[in-house]
């Protein structure tokens, strides 16, 4: 399908500095080669360090750095109190002897990997797909652009799902309506990628993301006395905040659409005139089968959903899972300690709102409606078609599997050498010198820092490898200006989603280019980077705005997670 056009975008300097943004980023090495060789520039700066007898003084206690890779003994210390947790004869022994439980005890990894078997069923299932075109073609026309963008934020906690359903299905939808294709793509991407950090439900990003942020944390109880690292539920810590971004960014998506790059575009003509039959046929009215796989996963669902209700209703009772998952479930010693720690127990003491509880509702969460959806439909004919849809999910997840490796041990030699507590210090001494304690130096703080994670993410596709890299050094420090782990967790999301959809770094990227040829003949980067840069900026500024409003309304990012926090014994 080709466009006859009156004028094609000409190639200015913002092209350029986007193919220039391409052949720096082409010249990095794998994420995976990247963490080893991070991995061997830690082991060297700390056997230097060592080497000069540096010794971090904090107010819980001396930390030496150790040297990893030498013939001393190393003592690993409990950043939160100085306390020596475990010793090693030699730096050669603490690697040889962790390299296997820094890896299986890796807090994302296992939950990401449950979550996404239960996703696999959902999604080759025939459930996402399904659900997310009829969320589309049921909407009223004036609200075509809304749901487009609605849909694609929902659709990306199935990952690939969200760019192989939305992607395509966003320009066919705007050109069955006689409205451009390409603003349908723009929609689409803008919902699907520049919208990952944001949804009405938990996803597998959140704990991901989160075990940094845990491990990160502790380096800052240690110099603060706080107890973040052992409080925080990593999967839920951002919720609150990130459900009011869906809405944040179908609303300022919607306005960039119609008020920016639809103008822009003008009208679209092809030269095989309307929709071809293949589309058509993507935009057919839901069919029989799946109509009744719908209704009976949505039954299902609801079934689910009032279980779970039950199970937190805060009630004691001999009846079986009622209340199981409530404050009426806890010991007696428990909820002393509770309302002595926190002043008074609440539903975000609940047992449910446990990080491992959460990723198992989500579990069953994916798994039953899919597994209800794939069987009502005939997608599963046998147990064999069930397994096979959650080894799906599993096999796609091999180079994560090898890259979580090599990011655990580079997080625990990170920790183990003490070089997180020394940056921690020296970069609390240069916060020292920006006025945080005036408004207009806070501000100035929080989009300073937004800006680097969307300038870093040009360069760096991965959310979670970049975060790997940034939290131990960022947590910690935005924790000497009182703001939260999850805090410092939300603003580097926002700064990381506003610029994936103009990095073509972006798995996806090249993905996006090639559903718009489709549209127009000399679609390439520079054409989708001219559609979606209107979009990063619009996120990013507007999102920065929601987040610092929050911030001073006194909000929780999520159960139990304030943006600002007092150091205790601060007056």
């Amino acid at each position: 399908m080709s466009e006859v056009v009156s004028a094609t975008p000409r190639r200015g300097a913002m092209q350029r500095l986007l193919d220039l943004v391409e052949l720096v980023g082409n010249k990095l090495p794998h994420p995976t080669m990247m963490f080893i060789a991070l991995i061997a520039i830690v082991l060297v700066i700390a056997a230097l360090l060592s080497a000069f007898g540096v010794v971090v003084e904090t107010p819980t206690g001396r930390y030496p750095i150790n040297n990893l890779i030498g013939n001393g003994g190393v003592d690993l210390q409990n950043p939160r109190n100085g306390d020596v947790v475990a010793s090693y004869s030699s730096g050669w022994n603490y690697i040889l002897s962790t390299l296997t439980p820094s890896f299986v005890n890796f807090a994302p990894f296992g939950m990401v990997l449950v979550i996404m078997i239960a996703i696999g069923v959902a999604e080759h299932g025939g459930l996402i797909g399904t659900a997310m075109r009829k969320l589309v073609l049921s909407a009223p026309r004036r609200l075509i652009t809304p749901t487009v963008i609605f849909a694609g934020v929902i659709s990306n906690i199935a990952a690939d799902a969200g760019y192989l359903v939305m992607i395509p299905l966003g320009p066919i939808v705007f050109m069955s309506v006689g409205r451009h294709p390409l603003a349908g793509l723009a929609a689409a991407f803008a919902g699907v990628s520049g919208g990952f950090s944001a949804n009405i439900v938990v996803s597998s990003l959140d704990p991901l993301l989160g075990g940094f942020t845990q491990a990160a944390a502790a380096t800052g109880d240690g110099l603060l006395g706080t107890n973040f690292a052992e409080t925080m539920n990593i999967a839920t810590m951002n919720y609150f905040f990130v459900v009011a971004s869906t809405f944040l960014v179908v609303l300022v998506g919607t306005f960039v659409v119609e008020r920016i790059v639809e103008p822009r575009l003008g009208s679209y003509a092809t030269a095989e005139g309307p929709a071809t039959s293949a589309d058509e046929a993507r935009l057919t009215e839901i069919g029989p089968a799946e109509a009744r796989g719908l209704r009976i996963a949505g039954i299902v669902l609801l079934a689910y959903a009032a279980l779970i209700v039950g199970m937190t209703v805060p009630v004691e009772s001999g009846i079986p899972l009622l209340g199981v998952l409530s404050t009426a479930s806890l010991s007696p010693e428990t909820l002393a300690s509770i309302e002595a720690r926190y002043g008074g127990v609440s539903l975000t003491h609940a047992p449910l709102f446990q990080t491992q509880i959460i990723v198992s509702v989500l579990f069953f969460l994916f798994l039953l409606p899919g597994l209800a959806y794939g069987i009502a439909t005939g997608r599963f004919k046998s147990g064999a078609d069930f397994v096979h849809s959650m080894e799906s999910s599993v096999r796609v997840m091999v180079s994560f599997i090898v890259l979580v490796f090599f990011m655990a041990q580079f997080v625990a030699y990170f920790n183990a050498s003490n070089i997180g507590v020394l940056l921690a210090m020296r970069g609390a001494e240069l916060l020292e010198l920006v006025p945080t304690d005036t408004t207009a130096g806070f501000i100035a703080l929080i989009f300073g820092f937004v800006v680097l994670a969307g300038f870093i993410n040009l360069f760096m596709g991965s959310a979670s490898a970049k975060w790997a890299i940034l939290a131990p050094i960022f947590v910690p420090v935005m924790m000497t200006v009182e703001m939260s782990p999850a805090a410092t967790q939300m603003l580097y999301r926002i700064g990381d989603s506003s610029t994936n959809i103009i990095t073509p770094l972006m798995t996806y990227f090249a993905f996006v280019i090639s559903i718009g040829e489709k549209y127009r003949r000399d679609f390439g980067i520079g054409s989708l980077a001219s559609l979606m840069i209107p979009f990063s900026i619009a996120f990013l500024f507007s999102w920065t705005i929601l987040f610092l409003a929050w911030a001073y309304a006194g909000l929780p990012l999520g159960p139990g997670s304030p943006v600002f926090f007092e150091t205790p014994g601060a007056s």
